[in-house]
């Protein structure tokens, strides 16, 4: 009984059947057919493949048809939710505060998949198991070239590195499955180090480079290339570099993240793939005090880089720079699936209340502080920010990531009655802000409590001009991948091993370089000489750099994890954003007076057990040699 128990929690059966016109979104059983039955043919090898997709859940996709409850843009502070209700969830408002108190164990244990890396832990393993079965048994298709069954091959060990980065980055070393378990064989394993998963997803990473193509035809959307499995291969990199897996700071594994990372930058150059997207003139944008564009919701100049994560049209555009992408379009209906996690995520705020699935996640006030001026500053070191006008003159990439109090944003909605988004906790009339009012005097009041609670929206995933319609005339990209993220690696393994001005082995391009071109494309100047004289000072630039560039992506959790930062005071606190009418004055240029205020409920409890995950307790009770994460 325990072997049998074990198999089901980790491996959970056989793999699930999808069509192969859509191998990403819809699932179908075929029952009554035995091993040698499915790799008899292509068709039926490859449609069992496409099950390792069915279990796909990385941190910007959803599970079924519920946003996530406690995405990576909320632990790591990135964002806090504005859901109020627990309707139509299962005890929602009960997982913040498991979080913050650090109770990983009861969030782990929890018997429902939400949030979604508790439902991920179990999919990843049934993924695993698809992609041992299918290499075991791959040789068996007997209608298929070798160079079919090559590209099927390689996207399962892609596949199987995907699924093993995601669970091992969260809970340490597992059990790295290179074949299926036999039910008759005692389990008595014990886990593995890290180190050793690192080496096996790198192996199985190196198969897949040599085996996918640079390009799949349209219709095979959606499938790893020999790009994504690099540059999944820099992730990864990068992480086992970096202090929570490299505690003594072994330079050799910095060498080794930079060259992976070179890699890609060579093969992207060498192939034409991947440029980043111009978007230079948008440093000209005039948002000064009182300036022409300060207020305007997507600017023509921001376009191209806005581009990279929303658009007009239904048509779903790749940009030239991302790599990798959920392929998944869904329509989002009300009550139903939300097939575009990110906008579900962080809106909910006017356009989707009524529907029981949004969060309503908005930017905190402590995590904004981290965009620069445009005069290439921290804001505490630029003499010029004045706290009491903090939206003029930024980064331009606060004006596609963030929105705040004024901007006149279009949704064809009931719920946004002026078109304005005031989010002011006192306006100019003297009441509270249209958006922020007390939905306790709501008809149906709990089908409407997502609101805005840290006076900023996020804009990065917030179509302008949305209509709620099957008729809908936008585009939302679930981006996986992109080239800004390899060249941030890149630049912070160099930076650690060489120093800023130094280079990989095989790459002519300096770290400091490599920050300024993801700089440079939305006209920002290049980093201060202030921040560059040493490998310290620049470690920090390059830090808040990939929170500027990487944000609501999914990424900074595991970023202020493997930086052993997650217990620091900016991390753990949440801050938001007040504003008050004042009248017009040289104090408050704005006529508000902005305070920022920390939310002492919702500190996080932070200690170093906290840094990686528990796994379930019920698989200890199964196999105790497993073994818990240490101090847990």
């Amino acid at each position: 009984m325990m072997k049998i128990k074990l198999y089901i929690l980790l491996f959970i059966f056989a793999p699930l059947f999808v069509s192969c016109e859509d191998y990403l979104d819809k699932q179908q059983d075929q029952d009554g057919m035995d091993q040698y039955d499915v790799f008899e043919e292509l068709l039926t090898a490859k449609e069992f493949l496409n099950g390792a997709y069915a279990d796909l859940i990385t941190e910007v996709d959803a599970l079924g048809s519920s946003a996530d409850y406690l995405p990576g843009m909320t632990m790591s502070g990135e964002g806090h939710p504005g859901r109020l209700s627990d309707i139509g969830a299962t005890d929602f408002l009960s997982v913040y505060p498991a979080f913050s108190a650090g109770e990983y164990l009861s969030l782990m244990d929890k018997g429902s998949n939400y949030p979604n890396f508790v439902g991920r832990y179990k999919r990843a393993w049934q993924s695993i198991r698809t992609t041992c079965s299918f290499l075991e048994n791959c040789d068996l298709i007997a209608d298929a070239s070798s160079d079919e069954v090559d590209l099927l091959k390689g996207q399962a060990y892609f596949l199987r590195a995907f699924n093993y980065h995601l669970l091992t980055k969260r809970h340490g070393g597992l059990i790295y499955l290179k074949s299926t378990i036999d039910l008759n064989e005692p389990f008595n394993q014990t886990r593995e180090s890290y180190e050793s998963n690192y080496e096996d997803m790198i192996e199985d990473l190196d198969l897949a480079i040599a085996l996918l193509p640079v390009t799949w035809e349209s219709g095979e959307y959606g499938r790893p290339t020999k790009g994504a499995a690099m540059a999944l291969k820099s992730r990864i990199s990068l992480f086992r570099a970096s202090p929570l897996v490299n505690e003594s700071n072994d330079v050799t594994k910095w060498e080794a993240a930079a060259e992976a990372a070179g890699d890609l930058i060579n093969y992207a150059a060498d192939n034409g793939l991947y440029p980043l997207i111009d978007a230079s003139a948008a440093i000209t944008m005039d948002v000064d005090h009182n300036g022409a564009d300060l207020y305007v919701p997507e600017h023509e100049l921001l376009e191209p880089y806005r581009s990279i994560f929303v658009g007009p049209g239904k048509t779903k555009i790749v940009p030239d720079e991302v790599i990798f992408m959920v392929a998944n379009n869904k329509l989002p209906v009300i009550n139903g699936v939300l097939g575009f996690p990110s906008t579900a995520l962080t809106n909910g705020f006017t356009f989707m209340k009524g529907n029981q699935k949004p969060m309503g996640i908005g930017a905190t006030a402590n995590f904004v502080e981290k965009f620069e001026t445009k005069n290439g500053l921290a804001i505490e070191d630029d003499p010029s920010y004045n706290p009491q006008e903090p939206f003029i003159n930024r980064d331009p990439r606060f004006y596609n990531n963030i929105l705040f109090d004024g901007v006149p944003w279009i949704e064809e909605t009931q719920y946004n009655k002026t078109g304005i988004i005031d989010l002011a906790t006192v306006n100019e009339n003297g009441a509270s802000g249209l958006d922020r009012h007390n939905y306790a005097l709501t008809s149906n009041a709990d089908l409407y409590k997502v609101r805005n609670l840290t006076g900023l929206l996020i804009r990065k995933w917030r179509p302008h001009g949305w209509l709620w319609s099957s008729n809908r005339n936008f585009h939302v990209n679930e981006n996986v991948f992109r080239m800004a993220e390899v060249y941030l690696n890149y630049a912070e393994a160099v930076n650690e091993a060489y120093g800023p001005n130094g280079t990989s082995s095989n790459c002519t391009l300096t770290a400091l370089e490599a920050v300024n071109m993801i700089r440079n494309r939305v006209g920002m100047p290049n980093v201060n000489s202030i921040y560059t004289g040493d490998v310290a000072s620049f470690r920090e630039r390059i830090h808040n750099e990939r929170a500027i560039e990487l944000c609501f992506e999914g990424i900074r959790y595991d970023d202020i994890r493997r930086w052993k930062t997650a217990g620091d005071d900016e991390n753990t606190k949440v801050e938001y954003l007040e504003q008050y009418w004042q009248g017009v004055s040289e104090t408050y240029p704005t006529g508000y007076r902005y305070s920022t205020e920390e939310q002492p409920a919702l500190k996080k409890t932070f200690s170093e057990k906290h840094y990686w995950w528990p796994i379930p307790t019920s698989e200890i009770e199964a196999v105790p040699s497993f073994g818990q994460t240490p101090g847990w």
